[in-house]
């Protein structure tokens, strides 16, 4: 998103309307273990075995983290030292690697488990909590930035070991995939960028009305529901806020918004990304939602034009959520993409 919509309280409300459910649901529970859940784990290439190994040796477990139910797949919450940060991250499934990049103060928790069992059928997927987020720490002697959250992006990849994945990002997570595809071509194989722009000046701006309603601690929890979904899409509404309910919640801090809402203010200011991305040979995927009222779609045409190697794909009728609210045909696109780009 750009700069003028990015504000501490746009990503908290999404999460209070589901905490309102969720306690209605019961859904949101561990498991007493810090092991892996059934499903979880996933056989991994021989030749990474001395990285896995590294990697286990090296991180840690959230003591009862493995979610139970039906998110129970995802397995326990690990934590690793990164770029002088500890990153809390979870992996599950079986194929080639997939690393998943979250927006604007958003934590792991804010997936859907339809959205990540898809893409677990296809892929070995990493998510991780950005610096400040969840069950990742912080280090508040230096400002938070796009570039910094990729450069953590970047070390994370290297401190798990995982080879040359593809990596897919939502809202600012797609500014921070599009910000390591430019600094940090050699960390990735493939990009998926969804609800994401340039930054700089070259950005297309929300809408003032909508940065309004965003930035209001007024705006009720449907109404931000508004936000991220059209108007007839209450099917897709009521199955995001079940899903989310599947997912322990974490806890984003106040200094964290502020901190997040500088790096986003940061960005739109910021012209490392337009400059060097068309140096990139990447194949990238860009995506958005026709009726996105939060990152305007224009900016999905911006990317595709700037960068070298770039696939432009609108969903009709969807709006910022249009990956939750369409999410089989979302990951179907990603694995045809990712398979035509020699992954997997």
């Amino acid at each position: 998103m750009s700069a003028s919509h990015r504000t501490p309280r746009a990503r908290t409300l999404p999460r209070l309307a589901v905490a309102v459910a969720t306690v209605a649901l019961g859904a949101v529970a561990c498991s007493s273990g810090g092991g892996q859940a059934t499903g979880a784990s996933s056989t991994r290439p021989s030749t990474r075995a001395t990285a896995v190994t590294a990697t286990k040796a090296a991180s840690t477990i959230v003591p009862n983290s493995t979610p139970s139910g039906r998110g129970a797949f995802l397995g326990p919450v690990r934590r690793i030292p990164v770029n002088g940060i500890r990153i809390g991250y979870r992996q599950f499934g079986s194929g080639p690697d997939l690393i998943m990049v979250m927006g604007d103060t958003g934590t792991m928790s804010d997936w859907t488990a339809d959205l990540l069992s898809r893409l677990g059928r296809h892929y070995h997927v990493t998510i991780f909590d950005n610096r400040g987020v969840g069950h990742t720490t912080d280090d508040t002697s230096v400002p938070d930035t796009i570039p910094l959250m990729a450069d953590d992006t970047a070390g994370l990849i290297k401190a798990l070991g995982l080879r040359h994945p593809a990596l897919l990002g939502w809202s600012m997570g797609g500014e921070i995939g599009l910000t390591v595809a430019a600094l940090h071509p050699g960390a990735i194989s493939a990009l998926v960028s969804t609800g994401g722009d340039l930054g700089g000046s070259e950005a297309v701006n929300t809408p003032p009305a909508v940065a309004k309603e965003l930035n209001s601690p007024k705006t009720t929890g449907p109404q931000m529901m508004d936000l991220l979904f059209p108007a007839d899409a209450t099917a897709a509404r009521a199955a995001y806020i079940e899903q989310l309910g599947l997912i322990p919640p974490e806890k984003v801090s106040d200094e964290t918004l502020l901190r997040q809402y500088q790096a986003g203010q940061a960005y739109g200011s910021f012209e490392g990304t337009w400059d060097k991305l068309p140096d990139s040979t990447i194949p990238m995927l860009i995506t958005n939602g026709s009726l996105d009222k939060i990152t305007p779609p224009r900016n999905a045409s911006i990317i595709t034009q700037r960068a070298k190697h770039a696939e432009l794909v609108m969903f009709p009728d969807a709006g910022h959520a249009m990956l939750v609210q369409d999410s089989g045909r979302f990951v179907s696109l990603v694995t045809r993409f990712t398979k035509a780009s020699g992954i997997g």
